[in-house]
């Protein structure tokens, strides 16, 4: 199929109309460094924790990251977009000199973009451990939050660390990854 990159859906095959994790889609203006997109991530996991969700980083092999809120598929994509928009919206107009919900890149410019589209049916997002089609051949890779206080980059891993990535997917750090027994709760759906 020539594919190099795997992206996936957020559910599961047993119920697909059922989202498995929320994406936000950390992705910095051409001008912001690395370090925005770790506060921004920092601040991301913060705002989630404090409604009870659990989430995730994970570098996405180009500039930016990704923050997973693993679901117990319940709730259908309509309500899981509709909750990520608002989340997202909330989060761009409490703090619009570091975020954006705006798609152009015109309307983007030093801020960071959080898109929310990977939230809603059909959408997708990359694959953890998924090679990107980009020079040095990075790989998407999880990353615990206290590995994120000091990686270099969203693009830290390429295919030549294959078995190191092997060796940090059966390691305890990140024995469980991405897993995490939550719901949307009824006070957060439309």
């Amino acid at each position: 199929m020539g594919t190099i990159e795997f992206h996936g859906w957020g559910a599961r095959i047993e119920d697909v109309e059922k989202a498995d994790r929320l994406v936000f889609d950390l992705d910095p203006d051409e001008g912001l460094d690395f370090e925005a997109v770790r506060a921004a991530a920092f601040q991301f996991r913060d705002m989630l924790q404090s409604i009870g969700l659990t989430s995730f980083p994970m570098l996405r092999g180009g500039k930016g990251v990704h923050v997973i809120a693993p679901l117990t598929p319940r709730a259908e994509w309509p309500e899981v977009k509709a909750f990520a928009s608002r989340l997202t919206q909330a989060i761009a107009q409490n703090d619009p000199a570091h975020f954006t919900a705006v798609l152009s890149k015109a309307k983007r410019k030093g801020r960071i973009l959080v898109d929310y589209l990977r939230n809603q049916r059909g959408a997708t997002a990359i694959m953890p451990y998924s090679a990107r089609s980009r020079p040095g051949a990075p790989v998407a890779a999880p990353v615990t939050w206290a590995e994120m206080k000091t990686i270099d980059a969203p693009s830290h891993f390429h295919v030549g660390d294959a078995p190191e990535l092997k060796k940090r997917a059966a390691s305890k750090a990140l024995a469980d990854w991405g897993r995490a027994d939550q719901f949307l709760s009824d006070l957060m759906k439309p």
